[in-house]
């Protein structure tokens, strides 16, 4: 009775677990598809800073992007990625006393799904420099797609496919969901 007892309490968190990771990814892929559906108009916009709520890695900032539509002035955050890799490589990597970084990115008109970003080992973090500032320098102009219904809703370049956050968040709810069924199978069995 106790065993029994401990299986439906352990499915049942387990249970929830799933349920919050179900919804986070489901809510994720809504999100994206959305996106994608309704952001049919495109505009051009232009590079105005880098995030500093949005970083990617320990010195890597997405570009926030100022575009207009209908008069009214608007600010989106991107590109993104759905994943983001760093590594580290031999070097200093300065180059006039920055702090140089590189990224798998080669033309910003075929962006890659996934960034990669290639910090030197040897230089000093007080040099540390913004990955994506060499592609998306302040000032450079970028293609925006925005929902004509409501302008504010909008993405930088392309929409890129489902993160691999979204994945993990499905997949861990999968995963979660047989696991509370299959203790709560045993806990009726016992």
């Amino acid at each position: 009775m106790v065993f029994s007892t401990f299986l439906f309490w352990l499915a049942a968190i387990i249970f929830a677990g799933s349920v919050f990771c179900l919804g986070m990814g489901i809510g994720r892929w809504r999100r994206d598809s959305m996106l994608r559906s309704h952001c049919t108009e495109r505009t051009e916009g232009k590079v105005t800073g880098y995030s500093t709520s949005q970083q990617i890695t320990g010195s890597t900032f997405l570009p926030v992007v100022a575009y207009h539509v209908a008069g009214e002035s608007h600010t989106v955050t991107g590109p993104t990625f759905a994943s983001y890799t760093a590594s580290t490589v031999k070097g200093d990597g300065t180059r006039d006393g920055h702090r140089l970084q590189r990224t798998n990115i080669t033309d910003i008109d075929d962006l890659p799904d996934g960034l990669k970003v290639y910090d030197f080992s040897d230089a000093p973090r007080e040099r540390m420099g913004n990955a994506l500032a060499e592609p998306f320098p302040e000032g450079r102009r970028v293609p925006v797609f925005y929902d004509p219904d409501k302008p504010s809703r909008a993405y930088v370049i392309r929409m890129c496919p489902s993160s691999s956050m979204t994945k993990t968040f499905l997949l861990l709810g999968g995963i979660e969901l047989v696991a509370a069924i299959v203790f709560l199978v045993i806990g009726l069995l016992w």
